[in-house]
């Protein structure tokens, strides 16, 4: 497992600021809009404290993305290679999610294929060496699918954690909102029975 997951991380960091050949004005904002929020206080342009979104355009449809550029664009300033680097780094979560997933829910002795089908994949080798919202959502969503499998299978306090991944893909991305809500709206319908009988955690 250890093997695959430094090679998904060497071959999501080598080279970032050559490949993709673009640098989207989409991938900039997140590290401007930190930048700003820096230099305002932790206040946006509305002069909102810590707000949860952030304007881009004439939307307010940025704010994980956004947080997650703070820090590294306070100590290692405005670059390709840090605003890429961040997100590309949240992505090896996926990683790990996925491979544990496939150990823990599925009980297969390979996890580290999960992991290596992910380095290989084409269209998430460009998506995750991008600052793209996208990958951001697709990261935690993958989360939120693991631990809500412990969940039904494990412990139901992994309902907490399934939760807050749930959240983090909800506000790194707009359209996961709506997969949000569907899925948890499916999720509860399906295992109605199984959440019964945790009404505690549920509750909570």
């Amino acid at each position: 497992m250890g093997g695959s997951l430094l090679t998904y991380l060497i071959t999501r960091l080598v080279g970032l600021e050559q490949f993709p050949i673009y640098f989207f004005t989409d991938e900039a904002v997140q590290t401007m809009l930190a930048f700003d929020f820096l230099r305002d206080r932790l206040h946006n342009y509305a002069q909102d404290f810590l707000p949860t979104f952030f304007e881009n355009g004439s939307q307010y449809n940025l704010g994980l993305s956004v947080y997650l550029q703070v820090l590294p664009t306070l100590f290692f300033g405005k670059a390709i290679w840090v605003t890429r680097g961040v997100a590309a780094l949240v992505t090896v979560l996926a990683a790990i999610w996925l491979g544990q997933a496939l150990k823990r829910a599925f009980g297969s002795p390979y996890p580290w294929l999960a992991v290596l089908f992910l380095t290989l994949t084409p269209a998430w080798f460009l998506h995750s060496r991008t600052a793209f919202e996208t990958s951001l959502a697709a990261t935690f969503y993958a989360g939120f699918l693991y631990f809500y499998l412990l969940y039904r299978l494990e412990n139901p306090r992994y309902l907490y954690a399934a939760v807050i991944t749930g959240a983090l893909a909800f506000y790194a991305y707009s359209p996961a909102r709506m997969v949000m809500a569907v899925a948890g709206l499916l999720l509860f319908v399906i295992d109605f029975g199984y959440h019964r009988r945790h009404p505690r955690h549920l509750l909570w």
